[in-house]
């Protein structure tokens, strides 16, 4: 039996489903050799890269800095979608900064229909390998467990994947 990861620690400010994210993967599997690649990538030492998600204890050296983060700090909101300025243009700017996070906007707006726990257990679900049911990350093309293809997976509606 997989185990869910749908904890409201994974619930980013900005909409990021923190489950699907290649430093959390690879911090949360033990996967030590993808830990020192990524160190290696931001020259950074080893020890620094590692996460839980957004909102815990372990988390990124840049999170602290993250405007969008802090800017829901000092509005006191939860969620972008709380704020009066939803969308803002600091959020439209975040999601042209890079792939994974295009869909913050549409995920807020899904929080706000289904509830952040609901969300939470649909993204789980998203970010599995129909096959084998192994997490992936959003830049996985085939899951490491079974060589599924999973790009191809992604482009069906969730509604519509084999379990």
């Amino acid at each position: 039996m997989f185990k869910k990861e749908t904890g409201f620690e994974l619930a980013a400010p900005c909409g990021l489903y923190c489950g699907n994210c290649e430093i959390f993967r690879a911090f949360r599997d033990d996967d030590f050799e993808a830990l020192a690649g990524y160190a290696k990538e931001m020259n950074s030492p080893v020890d620094r890269v590692k996460c839980e998600g957004c909102r815990s204890d372990f988390t990124m050296f840049w999170c602290p800095e993250c405007e969008i983060r802090r800017c829901n700090e000092e509005k006191s909101v939860s969620f972008c979608f709380e704020c009066e300025d939803f969308p803002c243009v600091a959020l439209i700017e975040f999601e042209d900064q890079a792939p994974h996070h295009s869909q913050c906007i549409e995920n807020l707006e899904r929080m706000t229909e289904v509830g952040i726990s609901a969300w939470l257990e649909e993204q789980d679900e998203m970010w599995r390998c129909s096959r084998c049911r192994t997490k992936v990350t959003y830049y996985t093309e085939k899951c490491p467990n079974c060589s599924n293809e999973i790009a191809e997976e992604r482009s069906r509606p969730l509604t519509d994947r084999s379990c």
